[in-house]
């Protein structure tokens, strides 16, 4: 199945282009995407990743608009054609 993955900012300087369509295998999660992209871009590892190869807590993610918070977090499962974003924390006050 083919996805669609948006990355933002820090994320993006470290890319060649985005979105990035990626091929996945079909019934693949929002963590698999996370480590589809890595395979592709390595130098991203460490943003996304903690020291134990799970997704860093401070990384927030949509699947066609909605945050996977409210879903299945990384395990939320991807279809053909669906729209996944990875956003870097956000801070203000």
């Amino acid at each position: 199945m083919r996805i669609e993955l948006h990355v933002y900012f820090p994320f993006r300087h470290e890319l060649e282009s985005s979105p990035v369509d990626l091929e996945l295998p079909e019934g693949a999660d929002v963590a698999a995407a996370v480590d589809a992209l890595i395979g592709l871009y390595p130098q991203l590892r460490d943003m996304l990743l903690d020291e134990r190869g799970s997704p860093q807590r401070y990384i927030s993610a949509l699947v066609n608009g909605v945050s996977i918070q409210f879903l299945r977090g990384f395990s939320t499962a991807l279809s053909s054609g669906d729209v996944l974003t990875l956003l870097p924390p956000v801070g203000g006050g």
